[in-house]
């Protein structure tokens, strides 16, 4: 390792763009002493731009983690993004500070879009990392006054960037990868990839006691066996899985199990949410869209709690996987493998059919089998199933994946 004084050589094509000037397209060298470089990774002022949904948000925390720990000098790490994903995330011990903005809002009390690139601005980032694929992350990152601006290079933003990581590389197609693994290429990029690809959360005691006053609301028992049910998604109409079937399976799980069953609900939720409790009929099953008030930790608190989830592909899916739960998928039109997450171990459901995965937002065959097709009685077995393990994890205080670092293959 170079000791303070001496001189090195850059080559301009990659390491002046990462001091904010404009590479040239010839190579040449420039000579800086280690003390110049030094003094320049003592100020790293780092921003992450976050997906806009709750799932991707969760899946990018590997990725976070791994720049806050791989590249030491950053001094501070700030998350930009809208609410959810940036409630999400809060308590995370990786993160220095947020800024949560809506697009088009003209509530003083949130920053709209041009707010927040201002506020970008202010802090004269050394660097910004993009996470979303889209041209108007590449022209926030581009309008931020980033020195380094990093991301895919995609939708024509290329030339808004100045690291600019493709799609192919060799004979590998990122865009093929889970969105787990498709993060962490980022990081990779920056010399900071790590061979953990758990996700995490973290949950607030306020939380927990917003969850708490739930239970005692719905008359259940803090530490008694709980199965959150989320058939809801925000991505798409084609993931739901019907209301019918949940109030059935429902109501098994309670009736002849004697579990406690909550209905998870976000504030979009409600009706249907309420709909599967009403349905189930059973004194053990409750939606949480009776509560008035749903913030993402009073989510959060109820899935840690959970014995066992039931989820569509969906943010609350990630989120109970993120947090160490055992959980049952329900897949339709998204494929498990694109998805797929690296902490406890899923019990994945969907239907084999010709037409599936279509990710597409409504079912373009008008008919939805691909999820109506997943009968109530597989997804009370599969609880069942994953409820022993729930159990035997402990009995045996075996220690979550997500703590440990997974070994690269």
């Amino acid at each position: 390792m170079a000791r303070p004084g001496t001189r090195i050589g850059l080559k301009a094509d990659r390491h002046l763009g990462s001091m904010g000037q404009k590479p040239e397209s010839t190579l040449f060298h420039l000579d800086l002493e280690v003390t110049d470089l030094l003094s320049i990774a003592h100020i790293m002022k780092t921003a992450i731009l976050l997906p806009t949904w709750v799932g991707d948000a969760c899946m990018a925390t590997p990725t976070i983690r791994a720049i806050r720990h791989g590249l030491s000098e950053i001094s501070e790490l700030c998350l930009v993004g809208r609410y959810a994903p940036i409630a999400v995330l809060e308590g995370l011990p990786s993160i220095d500070s947020t800024i949560t903005y809506k697009p088009k809002s003209k509530d003083r009390k949130t920053l709209s879009r041009r707010g927040m690139i201002a506020e970008l601005k202010r802090r004269k980032l050394d660097l910004i990392i993009l996470l979303p694929n889209s041209l108007s992350a590449g022209i926030i990152g581009y309008l931020s006054g980033a020195k380094r601006r990093v991301g895919y290079a995609k939708d024509g933003r290329s030339w808004l960037l100045t690291d600019r990581i493709p799609l192919m590389q060799g004979n590998v197609d990122h865009r093929t990868l889970p969105t787990i693994d498709y993060y962490m290429n980022i990081a990779k990029h920056l010399g900071c990839a790590s061979s953990n690809l758990a996700m995490q959360l973290a949950v607030s005691e306020s939380d927990r006691n917003l969850a708490k006053d739930m239970f005692d609301r719905f008359g259940f028992a803090w530490g008694h066996p709980t199965v959150v049910l989320n058939t809801a998604s925000a991505t798409g109409e084609s993931k739901l899985w019907p209301t019918g079937n949940a109030s059935r399976a429902a109501r098994q799980l309670a009736s002849q199990h004697g579990w406690q069953v909550v209905v998870h609900s976000g504030p979009s939720d409600r009706k249907k949410a309420n709909a599967i409790e009403f349905g189930a009929g059973h004194p053990l099953v409750k939606s949480m869209g009776q509560i008035e008030h749903l913030p993402m930790g009073l989510s959060k608190a109820v899935l840690e709690q959970a014995s066992v989830v039931v989820s569509t592909d969906s943010g609350p899916r990630h989120m109970a996987s993120a947090l160490g739960k055992r959980v049952v998928s329900l897949f339709g039109p998204t494929s498990p493998g694109l998805y797929r997450t690296y902490n406890l171990p899923e019990k994945v459901l969907s239907k084999s059919m010709a037409c599936s995965p279509c990710g597409k937002y409504k079912c373009p065959l008008m008919h939805n089998n691909c999820m109506h097709g997943i009968t109530y009685p597989e997804v009370v077995e599969a609880v069942f199933e994953q409820m022993k393990l729930a159990a035997g994890d402990l009995e045996s205080e075996i220690v979550p994946e997500r703590s440990l670092p997974r070994t690269a293959a």
